[in-house]
């Protein structure tokens, strides 16, 4: 996955026409220029956006470079850095980081005097004590700029080399045992005095009697390198106590305003104050959870989702998407006054200390974004006051019957389950009438201005919108990680079946039947992931039911599941088809008693009749056996009918 910027430099490629952005006419619109011939053309920003998106246009790094039509979308696997094995991920993160801060100081990739003094600065910064090389730095950067700002062009190229483990199992085991007893401990005793105890134990082992490739030596280097893979911080909470260790490792978070539209965001999620019902059964479904994501320097919302479960990676990444998108079609077919101007990446996400916000893929969806993280401080939410107080207003925008009462103020009299009557698509026509025609012509009055005017006005000033060219990235990390069997069938994951010629070919150069890692959306079933054994890459996969699949979420396709099944131990269906079984059962055995009295009583007419070699070779001189053995043809004159003799009736009295 790969960003791209509508300026004047980016070249397009639709088929063999390759079209240049001219300039960009308004927030909704921007001219094409064709390379070839020069003709101008007007296109609408989120149509070329999808057009992007689906692979029907491929971004063109080099304007002098063509793009051959087989060349244009580069395989259908998307690289995940959450799934690297973690000496590969660090370091990926520390090449990034690298390329990253060298580039907020504007440094380009042939400045090496000014990238060897960056390096020891920010080395300094972030306690790297071996720092790289100029020239290392300057291939990364070389590296990321080639691949049009690809974060994964900085993995390293051994991810998927295989090497042997050199320490036995039982000697790592044995080693954190020891380190977790004499080192990780208060006022413990220094590595060099732990080896020493590992070696003792590794000796006493041996001479008990344990196999011989269950033990063997270890390095001073290598007991430093086992204990170095828990963090600085635990090391020393675990050595020097939690008090000094908060101590050694305090920092300050000072809270600074943002200078200019989407230089920093802040994201928050909250349960509404409202009941819903179900459009079509009317039942009460319960409050939902809503995300908001809005700029910290005009107050102007960017994007929301609303759905029923809890504070997830999911909920976080399908809100990103939304934020990110244009807003067109979102908005079509809604009554709305005004547009949604809100689209494009931004610099920094603030966010709070929830568990989903510090999932370890949210930090690798900030990475292929090119995004920073900042967290609050524990129980400062004031640090991101603009989302704070947009939920605060949108929760007093809910109309007060199905609103519950918060905890601690006395019985309710009101029930709003009972009490409920907005359904769930109302709610969602009706927050995003507010966050469009409502929200945006609120005056400040600290700042006497409207979100609207400082977001439309600060765009002005600001480097044109920044896009996603494919969001299968986000889906990849965000989805929901387990394991499926591949075989003829494709694969068969929660009772649906997913299938591919790209599965197929994968198959062939693999085996018949492996195990792969998926991944899938509980947004939405019409597809999965499958991560490729041999590259790491991922591979979409849709589902062969897509009038069923498309569209369904995990929580949906179980419950008509649960109804199915319902509805089968209603209809007895168990107990029928076993009773149906064991009738079929007792045909077949009565079919074969019969059979074996069938066979019995042929071998018994074959004794009656006489039947030997003599009695068949003997000739045929009886007359009865004549008789019996003639064949009586059509040919032959039937036999007359003799008259039927009449009988006088008596009775018992008649003489």
């Amino acid at each position: 996955m790969s960003t791209y910027t509508l300026d004047r430099g980016l070249v397009l490629q639709s088929g063999e026409a390759q079209w240049r952005v001219q300039r960009v006419l308004d927030d909704k619109s921007v001219q094409l220029e064709n390379q070839a011939t020069g003709r101008i053309r007007r296109e609408s920003i989120s149509k070329l956006a999808a057009d992007i998106s689906s692979g029907k246009v491929t971004v063109v790094r080099d304007s002098d470079q063509r793009v051959e039509a087989t060349e244009r979308r580069v395989g259908t696997t998307v690289m995940c850095t959450a799934s690297l094995p973690e000496r590969y991920k660090t370091d990926f993160e520390r090449a990034y980081s690298y390329v990253r801060h060298m580039r907020k100081l504007g440094i380009s990739k042939g400045q090496r005097t000014r990238i060897s003094e960056a390096i020891s600065a920010f080395a300094r910064e972030c306690g790297d004590t071996l720092p790289p090389k100029a020239s290392t730095v300057m291939q990364w950067m070389r590296t990321f700029e080639q691949s049009g700002e690809n974060p994964a062009s900085l993995v390293s190229r051994n991810v998927n080399r295989r090497t042997p483990k050199r320490l036995p199992d039982k000697v790592i085991r044995l080693t954190e045992s020891i380190l977790a007893k004499r080192y990780f401990v208060r006022d413990g005793c220094s590595l060099r005095t732990a080896h020493d105890e590992i070696v003792r134990a590794l000796g006493n082992a041996s001479a008990s009697g344990m196999p011989d490739e269950s033990v063997g030596e270890i390095s001073q280097s290598s007991v430093r390198r086992i204990a170095q893979q828990t963090t600085p911080f635990d090391r020393d909470r675990s050595r020097l106590g939690p008090a000094r260790a908060r101590a050694k490792w305090r920092f300050s978070k000072p809270g600074s305003y943002a200078a200019r539209p989407l230089e920093r965001v802040e994201m928050d999620h909250t349960l509404l104050d409202l009941v819903v019902i179900d459009d079509k059964l009317g039942i009460p479904l319960g409050r939902p959870v809503v995300t908001l994501i809005v700029c910290a320097y005009s107050a102007y919302i960017l994007g929301f989702f609303i759905s029923f479960e809890g504070e997830t990676i999911g909920r976080v990444a399908q809100c990103i998407k939304v934020a990110i998108q244009p807003k067109a079609p979102i908005t079509v077919g809604h009554s709305l006054s005004n547009p949604w101007h809100a689209m494009g990446l931004w610099e920094t996400l603030v966010l709070d200390n929830s568990l989903s916000f510090h999932s370890p893929h949210l930090h690798h969806i900030a990475i292929n974004l090119c995004m920073d993280l900042e967290y609050c401080p524990v129980r400062m939410p004031w640090f991101k006051p603009g989302v704070e107080r947009t939920l605060g207003e949108l929760t007093r925008q809910l109309p007060a019957i199905g609103r519950p009462r918060k905890p601690g103020d006395g019985p309710d009299p009101i029930n709003p389950s009972v009490d409920a009557c907005v359904t769930f698509s109302d709610l969602c026509s009706g927050v995003l009438e507010w966050v469009v025609d409502v929200h945006p012509f609120e005056i400040n009055e600290r700042k006497m201005a409207r979100p609207i005017d400082l977001f439309i006005d600060g765009l002005a000033s600001c480097p044109p919108p920044t896009l996603l060219d494919d969001t299968s990235c986000l889906d990849v990390l965000a989805g929901i990680g387990s394991t499926a069997t591949v075989d003829h069938s494709g694969i068969v994951h929660q009772w649906l079946r997913y299938t591919s010629d790209e599965l197929g070919l994968l198959r062939r150069q693999i085996g018949s039947k492996f195990k792969a890692n998926i991944k899938y959306d509980p947004y939405d079933l019409g597809r999965l992931f499958v991560q490729d054994p041999r590259t790491g890459g991922w591979l979409t996969v849709e589902a062969r039911d897509q009038d069923y699949a498309r569209g369904l979420t995990l929580t949906q396709h179980r419950l008509i599941r649960k109804a199915a099944a319902h509805k089968l131990s209603v209809a007895n269906a168990e107990i029928v088809l076993r009773n149906a079984r064991l009738v079929l059962q007792d045909h077949w055995s009565k079919a074969i008693q019969g059979g074996k009295r069938l066979k019995r009583s042929s071998r018994d007419l074959g004794l009656y009749q006489g039947l030997s070699s003599l009695a068949r070779a003997a000739p045929q001189s009886s007359q009865s056996d004549a008789a019996y053995l003639r064949i009586v043809t059509d040919s032959e004159p039937s036999p007359q009918a003799a008259p039927i003799p009449v009988f006088d009736v008596f009775t018992g009295d008649t003489p």
